[in-house]
C-alpha cells in the first residue's frame, strides 16, 4: 500500500504547511549524504507529537484514499478502498473500527465466499455501531483472535510510529536528486530506484513533507501537514466488543 500513493491534500492544509515553515530557518539538510538525510528525518518524525496524512493511492487499477490524524497515544481518521470507507479511532491502544452498511462483506469478499458471509454476520451484529479491539490481542479466545488479530495488524497502519517506520524505511539505494519546493515548503527529494522522490524540508526540523510514486507498483501520493499540531481524539461509546461476535 505504501509502496504507492496520490495527493489529496487540500489547498488550505498546503497552506497551513506552507505557512507554518515560511518563518523556519534553514537547517542544511540537504548538504549531507542521502542515508544521513533518510536518518534524520526519520528520528525528527519519530520524535512529534503528531502528524496529518491525507493522500490517494492507485494500485492494480483500485483506489484507496488516507485521512489521518495521528498522535501519541491517540489516532483518528478513515481509510477508504473498494469504495468502502473504514472509520478509525484508536486511544492507548484500544482500536474502534466503523464501516456503514454492507461494507465488512465488501472488505472481506476478497477473501471468497466464506469471507463475504463472515462480513455480512459481522455486519449483522456490529451494524452501525463501532467494532472494539482491546489493547492486548492475547486476551482474545479462538473465537475471535483470527479476526482481532487481522484488524490488530490493520489497526497498526493508524499509529503514528508504526505508519511512519511503514513509509520512511527502506532497504533500497537513495539518491539526492536536488532541491525544491513543495506546497510553499523549501525541500530536499531524495529518489528511490524505481518509484518516485521523498520531499524532506529543509528549514526547521526535517519533517517528510510528501512521497510520490508514478511506476509499475503504483502511482500518487501521501502528504504530511500539521507536525506536531495538538490531537483531540475521544473514545466512542456506541461500540460492540469483537469478544462479543465469538461463534
Amino acid at each position: 500500500m505504501l509502496a504507492g500513493c496520490g495527493s489529496g491534500t487540500s489547498d488550505s492544509a498546503a497552506s497551513t504547511a506552507a505557512a507554518d515553515t515560511s518563518t523556519l530557518p534553514a537547517n542544511g539538510i540537504e548538504k549531507l549524504p542521502p542515508k544521513e538525510i533518510l536518518a534524520k528525518s526519520q528520528a525528527a518524525a519519530k520524535a512529534a507529537s503528531s502528524v496529518t496524512v491525507t493522500g490517494t493511492i492507485t494500485e492494480g487499477g483500485e483506489e484507496t484514499s488516507l485521512d489521518l490524524v495521528m498522535g501519541t497515544n491517540a489516532s483518528e481518521g478513515t481509510f477508504t478502498t473498494n469504495g468502502v470507507e473504514l472509520s478509525t479511532v484508536i486511544v492507548d491502544g484500544t482500536s474502534y473500527f466503523k464501516v456503514p452498511g454492507d461494507g465488512w462483506a465488501t472488505l472481506l469478499g476478497g477473501n471468497g465466499p466464506e469471507g463475504k458471509a463472515l462480513g455480512e454476520e459481522i455486519a449483522g451484529k456490529v451494524g452501525d455501531s463501532w467494532l472494539m479491539l482491546p489493547a492486548d490481542l492475547e486476551s482474545l479466545d479462538d473465537a475471535s483472535g483470527l479476526l482481532g488479530f487481522a484488524l490488530g495488524m490493520f489497526g497498526s497502519l493508524f499509529e503514528k510510529d508504526s505508519f511512519l517506520k511503514e513509509t520512511l524505511s527502506t532497504n533500497k539505494e537513495l539518491t539526492v536528486t536536488g532541491t525544491g519546493d513543495v506546497n510553499g515548503t523549501p525541500v530536499v527529494f531524495l529518489e528511490y530506484p524505481g518509484s518516485g522522490p521523498l520531499a524532506i524540508q529543509t528549514v526547521g526540523e526535517p519533517y517528510p513533507v510528501q512521497i510520490k510514486a508514478d511506476g509499475a507498483e503504483g502511482s500518487g501520493a501521501i502528504t504530511f501537514t500539521n507536525w506536531n499540531a495538538p490531537v483531540d481524539v475521544t473514545a466512542p461509546t456506541d461500540v460492540v466488543d469483537i469478544r462479543q461476535l465469538a461463534g
